[in-house]
């Protein structure tokens, strides 16, 4: 029995014969348990609408895995409707903008190329 973790919402058949469909959805997790599923998950992954996860065998069915979270770039602060947090200038030690309490390093700005506009040649009309 394999597992597969959807990546992108599609409809596909939900019994052997293909009569029944359902929406599968993302990140939904679908157990290939019979030979018809096992061909369907196989045409999602080779469409990049799914792919194949394994399953540690230790973890309980229903209780979540321990995830250890690293960070590498910092993540902006935001409130309860989602929306970014200012800084608040009353703290100059604490920058409440971004998570932890602390700006990321300025990084060098990127260079940008603009492209040399080029006159039209007029012409004038032989009388």
């Amino acid at each position: 029995m394999k597992n597969y973790k959807i990546l992108v919402p599609k409809a596909g058949a939900s019994n052997e014969l293909g009569t029944e469909v359902k929406l599968y959805k993302l990140d939904e997790q679908v157990s290939a348990k019979e030979d018809w599923q096992e061909e369907m998950m196989t045409t999602f992954v080779n469409n990049g609408w799914a792919i194949e996860v394994k399953v540690d065998a230790n973890v309980e069915v229903g209780e979540p895995a321990a995830v250890e979270v690293i960070e590498d770039e910092p993540v902006r602060a935001r409130d309860d409707k989602g929306h970014y947090v200012a800084d608040d200038p009353s703290t100059p030690d604490v920058n409440e903008a971004w998570e932890g309490g602390e700006a990321p390093e300025a990084q060098e700005p990127v260079k940008k190329t603009t492209k040399k506009k080029v006159a039209k040649k007029t012409t004038q009309k032989k009388k």
